[in-house]
């Protein structure tokens, strides 16, 4: 088609005209007006190229778009946790120091805001030691506080107290340093002990480099949606076993924090179906303060199990 005008009929003034395209349609000359896509303000024009036409923004998807931090007062939490050889008869937080000893069947979080001990059963983890010297700690300062994190470093192995004190530690991860050679990074167990309490609220196991606890903390000020949850069995479990996961909750960790109402269960069985899940298109939704874990009870003692849950968290 060729480039061409229409004039616009201006009696009292000089014509002005309309860019247009002129072709031929049977014998007739015509011209068709050209047209740009325009939005409310002056330079909001879409692009149009002539080898791919009009540019469209792709639509995004919105929980790629929480996970990278691109929506505002939200954000996206995958927690997940696994009990070593550690589910048993009787209710069982699915944790780190939940196995077949067991050292510490169900989680418990200090009675009140403590200060922690961050320390490591190993003599590698120090300071140009073959594990790691530096631990990050994911807390609640308090129950009105948003989640914060702080850095401890140096010797773990005499262990080292936290600058400030948490009403609940739901994750820790370590950080490698040059001389680390354990393919985790951490060569002991990790543990988080709460002072006065003695109670130990976070571990990390040799070679995980973070913690795998089903537990997660929600402050006053945010609102937690579970969009799934999810619990395995492992088939290896020596003989047929099964597991009764239960997805429990404290409404408010600020009266005790030892309670904790049902809210959704799930079996799995190794010799059958080994892992479930429960995908929530209306998400159950956990107002702050409030406490989220998976525990499980086992039809024999000493079964492997994971469980985990996904958490889009709202500040209110």
């Amino acid at each position: 088609m060729a480039d061409g005008t229409l004039a616009i009929d201006e009696p009292n003034d000089v014509d002005k005209r309309i860019d247009a395209e002129k072709l031929t349609v049977g014998t007739t000359e015509v011209h068709r007006e050209r047209v740009q896509v325009a939005g409310t303000g002056a330079t909001d024009l879409a692009p149009v190229s002539g080898t791919h036409g009009l540019a469209v923004q792709p639509k995004l998807n919105y929980f790629s778009e929480l996970a990278l931090g691109n929506i505002s007062n939200r954000k996206s939490v995958n927690k997940f946790g696994a009990a070593p050889d550690g589910m048993q008869t009787t209710a069982t937080d699915v944790w780190d120091r939940a196995d077949a000893t067991p050292t510490q069947q169900v989680w418990l979080a200090p009675t009140a805001a403590r200060i922690h001990t961050i320390q490591s059963s190993s003599a590698n983890d120090v300071v140009n030691g073959t594990g790691v010297a530096t631990v990050i700690v994911y807390y609640l300062p308090d129950w009105d506080t948003a989640e914060t994190s702080e850095t401890v470093a140096g010797d773990l192995n005499s262990g080292i107290a936290m600058n400030n004190a948490a009403v609940i530690i739901h994750r820790m991860k370590v950080t490698a340093q040059s001389t680390t050679t354990n393919v985790g990074g951490n060569e002991g167990t990790i543990t988080a002990t709460a002072a006065v309490d003695g109670t130990v609220t976070a571990a990390i196991l040799p070679g995980n480099g973070q913690t795998e606890m089903a537990v997660y903390g929600v402050p006053s000020i945010q609102t937690a949606l579970m969009w799934e949850w999810r619990g395995q069995i492992d088939k290896a479990s020596g003989g047929a076993a099964s597991i009764n996961f239960v997805l429990r909750v404290n409404e408010d960790p600020t009266v005790q924090t030892v309670a904790f109402l049902r809210k959704d269960d799930m079996s799995v069985q190794s010799t059958g179906t080994s892992s479930a899940s429960h995908r929530l298109p209306i998400p159950h939704a956990f107002p702050g303060p409030t406490i989220i874990k998976v525990s499980g009870i086992s039809s024999k003692a000493d079964v492997d199990a994971e469980a985990g849950f996904d958490l889009e968290i709202v500040t209110n």
